[in-house]
């Protein structure tokens, strides 16, 4: 991957002018730290920290992209390895001839069915003057956690699909979508038991996996009235996956009505070895209102209700929200189980957004089965976003839970975040 990221800058470097380049810098370092009392007398204490780095560098037409994370185990009972990840390092690009898009490296895409991160390439064609976009791409499957570099087995590692999007007239558009995916994790090592309990290594082969659907979806935008539209057919298995329907109706000017229909089966990989378990496809139904107060206020209300074959659950959730909070009241009730919840949260901005002082309460009784009594869970957050400038943001917020398994669980967060856009003469 240092070689990958060797060429493409290079690439930039070559096909970039002499004259100044448009850079940015996002640089977030935070920190994660909690004291917890396991059992009576035995308390353990954990830090974990986090670097992230996001650059982006264009001139024109072309630029290059990079999104990275480190993170790094402090304390804690069980050590952690260091780990780097690199999210995507690629280079695009955009616009040529007035008609195409080109990124290469690695990259998340977003194309109908096809979802994920690839070690790739992805094409975009664009005509226009007749509303049609066509996005291509292929690419091999990113190695586990990201790591910086190409994964070895390549060949059953990968990724490819495409997808049209069509726009007939300005408040719609249809998106037809192909994707086929292929999965083999590497082998690995990992301690296993005998019959008398003594551990011994043993070496763990995954077997090959796959997945192909093909993706149709609709979404208008007209007047009142806005929906969204999606089929997808599994074609290894040969039936329907996903059926979903959304629509929302602004019926007043302040009243909206929202409906939404799901049915999906579980999406398992061909071959996989959850084949072998019996599952149950899932309908689920919401409806909804929002209604506005005054231009800083909404309430809302949805019932919904899910069905696993032949048990189902149903949910209700009322809450509120506007410029400095929000709250919200729920119950979800299955067949063996419930929880109920409550949770407020508040944000006040001080001294010209400087400071925004913030706190997060909430409280949920629940209950696994139908023999067990009700639990109860508190939480509460106490926090402070402070920005004196604007590319400068620090925040910081100790959390507090309570529940049957922790009487006192307190965690520490705190991030610092650094934005930086300037023009450059480095090319």
């Amino acid at each position: 991957m240092k070689r990958t990221g060797f060429v493409l800058l290079l690439l930039f470097a070559a096909t970039a002018s002499v004259v100044g380049q448009f850079f940015q810098a996002r640089v977030v370092t935070s920190g994660y730290a909690w004291q917890r009392h396991d059992t009576v007398g035995v308390t353990s204490h954990h830090l974990f920290g986090h670097q992230l780095l996001h650059l982006t560098i264009a001139r024109n037409a072309l630029s290059l992209h990079s999104y990275m994370q480190g993170f790094n185990d402090f304390a804690g009972p069980v050590k952690n390895d260091p780990q780097f990840r690199l999210f995507n390092l690629y280079a695009k690009a955009s616009n040529i001839a007035g008609i195409v898009d080109v990124a290469v490296g690695r990259q998340l895409i977003f194309a109908g069915v096809g979802t994920g991160t690839i070690d790739g390439g992805l094409v975009g064609i664009k005509v226009p003057q007749y509303g049609v976009k066509l996005n291509a791409y292929y690419g091999f499957l990113p190695p586990p956690r990201m790591k910086a570099y190409i994964i070895h087995d390549r060949a059953n590692n990968l990724m490819t699909g495409a997808q049209l999007l069509v726009t007939p007239v300005e408040f719609a558009q249809l998106s037809v979508s192909y994707m086929r995916k292929r999965l083999h994790p590497e082998s690995y090592s990992a301690l296993r038991a005998d019959s008398l309990f003594n551990p011994y290594v043993v070496e763990i082969r995954p077997t090959a996996t796959a997945e192909q659907y093909m993706s149709g979806d609709v979404n208008v935008e007209h007047a009142f009235v806005s929906a969204f539209g999606r089929y997808d057919y599994d074609l290894y298995l040969e039936r329907t996956s996903r059926v979903q329907l959304f629509s929302r109706v602004q019926v007043l000017d302040d009243l909206a009505l929202t409906g939404e229909y799901l049915w999906r089966e579980p999406r398992l990989s061909y071959n996989s070895i959850f084949w072998v378990f019996t599952y149950n496809t899932l309908q689920e139904v919401e409806v909804g209102a929002e209604y506005k107060l005054g231009n800083d206020w909404q309430v809302f209300g949805r019932y919904g209700f899910v069905s696993y074959g032949d048990e189902q659950s149903q949910r209700i959730t009322l809450g509120g929200s506007g410029r400095y909070g929000s709250a919200s009241v729920s119950r979800n009730v299955t067949y063996d189980s419930e929880v109920s919840a409550a949770s407020l949260q508040v944000g006040y901005p001080l001294w010209e957004r400087m400071v925004t002082p913030t706190l997060l309460l909430s409280y949920a009784q629940y209950k696994l089965n139908a023999s067990e009594k009700l639990q109860g869970a508190l939480s509460a957050a106490l926090g402070a976003v402070y920005r004196p400038i604007p590319t400068i943001s620090l925040d910081t917020q100790v959390q507090w839970i309570q529940n049957k398994l922790y009487k006192n669980d307190v965690r520490l967060f705190f991030r610092g975040s650094y934005f930086f856009s300037e023009r450059l003469d480095i090319f």
